[in-house]
């Protein structure tokens, strides 16, 4: 495996996400319509483009088939989201995980063939509570 990542979306999400991998040795391609956001993502990730991903266009000059994983981390706008998964799934990049707001955005994903979706809410709320309960059995 080459541990070369694409992360699409630079929010709180995506940005943790790409810092981390960054910080364990993965290749990151961060990518962002935010210019001051890929500016903040270029200090730590191999690459940080610029880029209107709600046009699939805009992902032609991007060797996307080289990675290993995407990552798409914009559920505020699940036309964008769902033009980024696709372009990623098309151009063959291994393994697609998407960030999700809502049931219909993650049912429009499940459609689509995304592997893993994470609704953060939720994940969040079910980990908050498996601490609390490990926290209770040790007393």
């Amino acid at each position: 495996m080459k541990k070369q990542c694409i992360v699409v979306g630079l929010g709180w999400f995506g940005m943790n996400v790409a810092k981390r991998l960054s910080e364990e040795g993965f290749e990151v391609l961060a990518i962002d319509k935010e210019i001051s956001l890929v500016e903040k993502a270029s200090k730590f990730t191999t690459k940080a483009v610029c880029l209107d991903v709600g046009n699939s266009d805009a992902f032609e000059s991007l060797p996307l088939a080289e990675f290993d994983v995407g990552v798409v981390a914009m559920a505020e706008n699940i036309a964008m989201s769902v033009v980024s998964c696709l372009t990623l799934k098309e151009n063959n990049v291994g393994k697609i995980i998407a960030k999700v707001g809502d049931k219909n955005h993650r049912k429009v994903l499940e459609k689509i063939g995304v592997d893993e979706i994470i609704f953060p809410e939720e994940y969040l709320g079910k980990m908050v509570a498996k601490k609390i309960i490990e926290d209770y059995r040790r007393l």
